[in-house]
């Protein structure tokens, strides 16, 4: 499997289509698409979901989001992106939370190569564990200090969502950032330059053991 990986001419694909966001345009090249985005990109989903459950010793499930774009409620009608999206999750998870977390993400962009893991958004139940754990100025401070290790290796973390605390809760010194997310992701971000190179399997499984932690942690709550 380490031979796996995402063709450079797929970025190059994408990056096509970002100057060429028409229908026409990409039907035209339906067939490059099929060959250079499309099936690579399924085949390394494959690779990466059954390595993640050799890891941690359990089935992943996964999920390659649509390259369509919903323009009903946009004023961007572009119909596509240009950009692949991938979720991975223990198949043993809630439905209704698979994708929302504890997960591992991937975006091929065409400037950048990013993943990550943790939950992309807390639902109800796992929200209100998640307030209670960080409530505990023990508990906050270790999702603190995680954060701030994770953040020494090149790991970067999206603001919280919440200008102020949730209604009912107090923030404490340990936690004033924490209960303000509604979500918490670690991300690894590296540049895709203007010569592409091809991503590769195991590459992508390093930078999964880096943000693993994080992954750790949301499964935890």
């Amino acid at each position: 499997m380490s031979t796996v990986y995402f063709p450079a001419a797929g970025i190059t694909f994408l990056r096509e289509l970002e100057q060429n966001n028409r229908r026409d345009w990409f039907e035209s090249r339906r067939a490059r698409f099929d060959a250079d985005v499309k099936a690579p990109a399924a085949f390394l989903a494959d690779a990466i979901a059954v390595r993640l459950g050799e890891r941690l010793g359990t089935s992943f499930g996964h999920k390659i989001f649509r390259l369509h774009r919903d323009v009903r409620f946009s004023k961007d009608k572009t119909p596509y992106n240009t950009y692949l999206r991938f979720a991975f999750w223990p198949a043993s998870a809630d439905t209704a939370e698979v994708v929302a977390g504890p997960a591992f993400y991937m975006s091929i962009e065409t400037g950048r190569h990013v993943c990550g893991a943790g939950a992309i958004h807390f639902g109800d139940e796992k929200l209100a564990r998640f307030r209670t754990r960080v409530s505990s100025a023990k508990h906050a401070t270790e999702a603190a200090a995680l954060m701030s290790g994770l953040a020494q290796s090149g790991i970067t973390f999206a603001e919280p969502e919440l200008k102020r605390p949730p209604a009912g809760m107090v923030a404490l010194p340990e936690n004033a950032s924490l209960i303000r997310r509604k979500s918490l992701v670690a991300w690894h971000e590296m540049p895709i330059g203007d010569t592409p190179e091809d991503i590769r399997l195991d590459n992508c499984l390093r930078r999964f053991e880096l943000v693993l932690p994080a992954f750790n942690w949301v499964q935890a709550l």
